[in-house]
């Protein structure tokens, strides 16, 4: 009996040593952080506000660009909630790091480490009066050298006067 209950706390044991040494903090939301830089926080009538999205990727990890190789894979894409007070212009995202990963036959197009994504918004309200709060997301699949996980996604949010 003793033997029994010595091989089963050693079983609980070694299950919570695994589990020490694979967190369950590899959710694709923790591997891509956000963060926004604007031109200007001031809108002009007639002008353009340039908008720097930059996202900071964990170490060891990269998210597809936005017009990945390999049709089985999710681009990476911004979208922002409607606003009457602004229209999106141009989205300019930067040129992808080609790049053959073990799990590919062929190179991938992908963004690691940091990348910035410039957007340009134009105001079309008639008078610029008062704050506007700007919200979107960055829709993005992360992946490492060995697997993809789930696309996911992260808000974002900016204030213009």
């Amino acid at each position: 009996m003793k033997l029994k209950k010595f091989y089963i706390l050693n079983f609980f044991l070694f299950c919570i040593f695994l589990s020490d040494l694979h967190p369950q903090d590899i959710s694709p939301e923790k591997i891509v952080d956000v963060k926004v830089k604007t031109s200007t926080i001031r809108l002009k009538k007639e002008g353009i506000v340039d908008v720097y999205l930059i996202l900071k990727i964990k170490q060891g990890w990269h998210i597809n660009s936005d017009k990945p190789l390999d049709s089985n894979l999710s681009p990476t894409s911004i979208k922002f909630k409607d606003n009457p007070n602004f229209k999106v212009v141009k989205i300019n995202f930067p040129p992808p790091l080609l790049k053959k990963l073990s799990f590919s036959e062929s190179e991938l197009a992908l963004f690691e480490n940091e990348t910035t994504i410039k957007v340009e918004l134009k105001p079309i309200m008639k008078v610029v009066k008062g704050k506007i709060q700007v919200k979107g997301e960055v829709n993005y699949q992360p992946c490492n050298d060995e697997t993809c996980l789930f696309p996911s996604s992260k808000t974002f949010r900016f204030i213009l006067e």
